[in-house]
């Protein structure tokens, strides 16, 4: 079987390879991914840390009043007039204020907690925020810069795959069909010579039947590759 063609083709289509090769794994893409994601995260981060803040405002307001209950009570105590109770009425009053005083104590500390907590939060939050705007800043940078080296060889891309289009009406159909496959299989080169009883492609060695086959049909399938093996 003449493989000129296809071989011719795929010398061509693998400067089209090298190109695809380097816009996948180009640095700045991979930059502005990983910034995406940071932005993400920080987005997620700033949106929980809201919900905190809310929930923790919602339980100062809550102590506030209890607070406010608290010292009215205390007010209403320490407005009495004393006189014309007796020692016990007196003594038990005594003890009330200073249940109240002991519960106006608890609910300072708890506002003063909560205090810190809200503190702490809108603390993370700024910071969240400064990591958003600097991924985000960063992601620009990287993502302009991908376009940009992208645009650089849009024209090289185009010519490489007006011609391959040319080629490819020279070649078999089934020879393109089993082509194509592989190549969409991310599989290159794809049509390899038989090197020492082996593929040339994954270096795997055939077996004696394979190679026999070989032999007879002038080409042969990897079983373990998928590439499609040649005799020079």
């Amino acid at each position: 079987m003449d493989l000129s063609k296809i071989l011719e083709y795929q010398k061509l289509d693998g400067q089209l390879v090298k190109i695809e090769r380097q816009i996948k794994n180009n640095e700045n893409k991979k930059t502005a991914n990983k910034m995406h994601e940071n932005m993400k995260e920080a987005q997620n981060k700033s949106v929980k840390l809201e919900e905190k803040a809310g929930q923790l405002l919602a339980e100062i307001d809550k102590v506030k009043k209890q607070f406010k209950v608290q010292e009215d009570k205390m007010k209403e105590f320490t407005s009495k007039d004393l006189s014309s109770l007796s020692k016990e009425e007196i003594d038990k009053l005594s003890g009330l204020k200073d249940k109240l005083a002991q519960n106006l104590n608890i609910l300072d500390r708890n506002l003063t907690a909560l205090a810190e907590s809200v503190n702490a939060v809108l603390s993370d939050f700024n910071k969240t925020i400064k990591i958003f705007n600097s991924c985000k800043e960063q992601f620009a940078k990287s993502k302009s810069a991908y376009e940009n080296e992208v645009k650089a060889v849009e024209a090289s891309q185009k010519e490489l795959q007006d011609k391959l289009a040319t080629l490819a009406k020279g070649i078999d159909a089934n020879v393109m069909d089993a082509y194509n496959k592989r190549r969409k299989e991310n599989i290159f080169p794809i049509v390899v010579p038989i090197v020492n009883n082996s593929c040339g492609g994954c270096h795997i060695e055939l077996p004696y039947a394979n190679i026999s086959k070989l032999e007879n049909d002038g080409i042969l399938t990897c079983e373990h590759c998928h590439r499609i093996i040649y005799k020079q």
